[in-house]
């Protein structure tokens, strides 16, 4: 009876195994005999079409599902091979690719299919190949009084996820169901703790050690710390590169300086003319629109009221005229429609390229349209201008053409601006030094952060921190930071009085050489020969 209900149970998981696998091992026949199997070579012709540009063969497929035992050293070679290139493993060094080859199991899932679940126990790793998975968990409800499933995200080819239970031996903290067909690599736990738990630990010691840096995080729980180490990110950049800004970084995401030192530079454009020898500067910027004053706000917003209020005070005055002269505008207006119509009639039937001139109304009243309670009106055909003639068959339309560069760039103080005027300036904003904070959605307009030292960050996502906003702690750095750091028009201030002082400066030197009447005899060879090499090289 044991045998009878050990081979059963064998043959189910068999079972199971085929039917779980038939989607992938599928894709390997390339035809089907048999009448039987028309509906299949339908499906497989069909799918053909389709089909997707795999990262693994079904060859590999079958060789990832060998037990890890069985597995030859050539074939572990060629695993390493393979999954090298893979994204989900880029991160891992040469060392730790070849362990995992040795270890890894290739898995299927179709849509709708639960990987990992909730407050259970953790059993492998997973590295998700194709196909994405999200995630969810469960809160519990004050309203409802009960447990309600939130999504939390979703999770796209090269993650990985299962490792926190894992690496704390805790239950599962969250659920992981498919969107579509699934394909991952999974790594058992006594092989994780064998080949990832050391470096995977010391990636997550790494985060902690940085977030116990700022005393911003010493209010977060261990599980909020646990999930700050999943979503986090360190960085390294080298001297002179662009942290932030030009179209470079990791967009939605805070940057906390971990050592180093970095500058804001900000670029200015400047309008330079020259009247008398004498340079005037004036800062030119397109982005800002121009201050309103009260006047101009009351003329923007509220001079519509103005033809309004008069419109109504001439219909009050005009009321009695209008009722004694209706019957007759009625048949006017009848008289006049009948006319249109004819006259329509005639000019189509004469000639299409032709358009009447159409007047509803007599010269002596413009056109009216009542919507609402405000009368717009329609202009006089003799304001309109003619902007370009319409082409016929016998005229011919003159040619335009238009300058690609232009010569004038904008209006300053209602007059063109040269664009050879026109000069742009970088001017050093602030510095950054370890401890400080940036990317909190500060403006950063003709702004970049770059490195002027060797710098290490950690990124951490803006959505998450504004979630554990304790205090209101993170809007209030942002405040901070527009407030305390210049202002365009504020660095265009010290830029014209640092010029106005170099022109001093330069003026003052040039005064003093010229009354004095000492001749000066030294040569660049009078100066030390180790102070020339430092100056050439810039050590």
């Amino acid at each position: 009876m044991k045998r009878k209900f050990r081979a059963k149970c064998l043959f189910r998981a068999l079972g199971r195994l085929v039917m779980a696998n038939a989607y992938w091992l599928i894709e390997g026949v390339d035809h089907y005999e048999g009448l039987d199997d028309v509906r299949r070579r339908v499906e497989q012709a069909v799918r053909g079409k389709t089909k997707k540009k795999q990262l693994l063969s079904i060859n590999d497929k079958a060789l990832l599902n060998k037990p890890a035992e069985e597995r030859t050293d050539q074939e572990k070679k060629y695993i390493f091979r393979i999954i090298g290139g893979l994204k989900c493993f880029k991160r891992y060094p040469n060392h730790v690719k070849k362990k995992l080859a040795a270890v890894t199991y290739f898995k299927y899932y179709g849509p709708g299919r639960t990987i990992v679940r909730q407050h259970h126990e953790a059993h492998a790793l997973y590295f998700i190949i194709n196909g994405d998975v999200t995630v969810s968990q469960l809160v519990y409800d004050e309203l409802l009084k009960q447990y309600v499933s939130v999504d939390v995200g979703v999770m796209h080819p090269g993650d990985m996820f299962g490792e926190v239970s894992l690496l704390h031996n805790i239950p599962r903290t969250a659920t992981c169901i498919t969107n579509d067909h699934c394909e991952v690599l999974v790594l058992m736990k006594e092989d994780f703790k064998n080949v990832l738990q050391a470096s995977i630990q010391k990636q997550w010691d790494e985060v902690r050690r940085a977030m116990s840096a700022f005393t911003y995080f010493d209010a977060l729980d261990e599980v909020a710390r646990r999930e700050g180490c999943i979503v986090a990110k360190m960085k390294s950049y080298e001297p002179n590169e662009t942290l932030l800004g030009d179209g470079v970084g990791v967009a939605n995401f805070v940057y906390f300086i971990l050592s180093g030192r970095c500058q804001m530079i900000e670029s200015l454009q400047v309008i330079v003319t020259t009247r008398l020898g004498k340079h005037y500067y004036a800062l030119y910027d397109p982005f800002v629109p121009k201050p309103e004053s009260e006047q101009d706000f009351d003329t923007k917003y509220f001079g519509a009221y103005k033809n309004l209020n008069k419109g109504e005070a001439e219909s009050d005055t005009m009321a009695d005229g209008k009722e004694r002269s209706q019957s007759a505008e009625a048949k006017r207006d009848s008289g006049k429609s009948i006319t249109l119509a004819s006259t329509l009639k005639r000019e189509n039937s004469s000639s299409a390229m032709k358009l009447p001139t159409i007047k509803a109304k007599s010269e002596r009243e413009p056109e009216r349209y009542s919507r609402g309670s405000v009368d717009f009106e329609i202009p006089e055909p003799s304001t309109s201008q003619e902007l370009l003639r319409p082409s016929f068959h016998k005229e011919q339309r003159e040619s335009v053409r238009l300058s690609i560069v232009p010569e004038v760039i904008g209006l300053q103080a209602g007059k063109p601006v040269p664009l050879q005027n026109l000069k742009t300036y970088f001017m050093q904003v602030c510095q950054l030094n370890p401890g400080s904070s940036f990317g909190f959605g500060e403006n950063m307009r003709d702004r970049r952060i770059v490195a002027l030292t060797p710098v290490s960050c950690m990124l951490l996502p803006k959505i998450w921190l504004l979630q554990r906003n304790t205090a209101n702690i993170w809007s209030r750095i942002q405040h901070y930071l527009e407030k305390k750091i210049p202002t365009k028009k504020q660095l265009f201030k010290e830029f014209v009085s640092a010029r106005r002082w170099q022109e001093f400066r330069d003026q003052l030197v040039e005064d003093v050489i010229s009354r004095s009447n000492a001749v000066n005899w030294t040569s660049v060879h009078d100066v030390p020969y180790s102070i020339r090499m430092e100056e050439m090289l810039d050590i």
